[in-house]
């Protein structure tokens, strides 16, 4: 179980270090726009972040905790729920 969310949790880390480069070098560097990874994999890619990141931290928080495993693995999911709905109020604004 530590496995599942401590490799869901360091996923998360690196895709969130990635995104937040791509978004840099494409934000500073002329002609590198189609890198931006808001334009490449749109609100969904950054739910998927979102959602990995979260339930890497909500489960190895409540595992660690000393919940039972059934118990934590839903509060990864709540955790993972809970940051995907902040990442659409933060988020950059859609347009729609």
């Amino acid at each position: 179980m530590t496995a599942l969310f401590g490799m869901a949790l360091l996923i998360g880390i690196v895709m969130m270090l990635a995104w937040i480069a791509a978004t840099a070098v494409a934000a500073n560097v002329e002609g590198w726009a189609n890198v931006d990874p808001e334009r490449r994999f749109g609100s969904e890619g950054r739910f998927i972040l979102a959602g990995v990141l979260g339930f890497g931290m909500a489960g190895l928080s409540s595992f660690y905790a000393g919940w039972p495993p059934p118990v934590a693995l839903g509060a990864s999911l709540v955790g993972a729920a809970g940051l995907v709905g902040v990442s659409i109020w933060l988020g950059p604004e859609t347009g729609e």
